[in-house]
């Protein structure tokens, strides 16, 4: 393991056991192993955590075992791809059954959506005269499907931009020359499809982006619970979602959105002090939506 990882500093005492609920590894856009996640985990004092990689579940059962030799306890996640029009929609979902033939041929589309959409994205960069190739990115990639993330880390190898904020701010982002959205996929569907596998499905930082609105008409639609918690949300969304998620009934989680020490994110796992008991409504709620689903 990388040794950045170690010595993380332990939650404060008094707060009770904690987790971190947005985590990612080397199965999708983050750059740590999943075994390695569930270490650095351990190394910041947690109890337990949610591996919630982009649109595959692929990492779950190394990330399971790891965390079961280091006794934390752990939830299976995946942060799944949903959009409107003009905006992205990221939901994560958690206490599904991985092996569920629905949700996998879910994943499966998704897989191939992305590649169509990375190598699309490669054609404009190099319309634009950046120096990228198919083969940079797969470089990048490894066996995970090929993310912005991705693109943007071939970007800066290439010499076409100083670090990947500017990849996305001149490339990458909506708007910019390079972007290209994925295929038409209303949250109602994910909702659906992850409530069809046993699981719930919660709204990914919602930041400044998507307003009470948007998570009320979400909530009708089968939304089961919002990110209070999350680096981009300022005091003012946490205390909003937070009445918010009383209100309606919604649960509640949270986390680092920790992608490993070297992908320039904000957050180690444990910043936020996650409650243990936020992890467990979850899975409680994820089984009753089992137990429908089988009735």
């Amino acid at each position: 393991m990388n040794a950045s990882i170690a010595g993380r500093t332990a939650p404060e005492p008094g707060t009770g056991p904690c987790v971190d609920l947005h985590l990612h590894s080397t199965a999708s856009d983050g750059t740590v192993a999943p075994a390695d996640v569930a270490r650095a985990v351990a190394d910041a004092g947690l109890d337990g955590f949610s591996l919630t990689d982009h649109d595959t579940t692929e990492g779950l059962a190394e990330a399971e075992a790891a965390a079961r030799a280091l006794g934390l306890r752990f939830l299976p996640g995946a942060e799944l791809s949903a959009n409107e029009p003009g905006r992205s929609v990221h939901l994560l979902a958690y206490g599904f059954d991985a092996a569920d033939p629905g949700l996998q041929a879910f994943l499966s589309r998704y897989r191939e959506d992305r590649l169509r959409r990375a190598r699309e994205i490669v054609e404009r960069l190099q319309a634009t005269g950046a120096r990228v190739t198919w083969e940079d990115v797969e470089l990048q990639a490894g066996a995970a499907a090929p993310t912005r993330a991705h693109v943007g880390r071939a970007v800066v190898a290439c010499g076409a931009a100083a670090d990947i904020n500017e990849a996305f701010r001149r490339y990458l982002s909506r708007g910019r020359p390079a972007f290209v959205g994925k295929e038409p996929t209303p949250p109602r569907v994910v909702f659906d499809c992850v409530h069809a596998a046993g699981g719930v499905v919660c709204l990914a930082h919602p930041g400044t982006t998507h307003g009470e609105d948007a998570v009320r008409r979400w909530a009708s639609e089968g939304l089961d619970g919002v990110e209070v918690v999350h680096p981009a949300n300022p005091p003012v969304v946490r205390s909003r979602m937070n009445a918010l998620a009383a209100e309606l009934g919604l649960l509640r989680c949270g986390g680092s959105d920790w992608h490993g020490p070297e992908a320039g994110r904000r957050g180690i796992p444990g910043w936020a002090h996650v409650p243990m008991r936020w992890m467990e409504e979850i899975g409680r709620r994820s089984r009753r939506t089992a137990d429908r689903q089988s009735a």
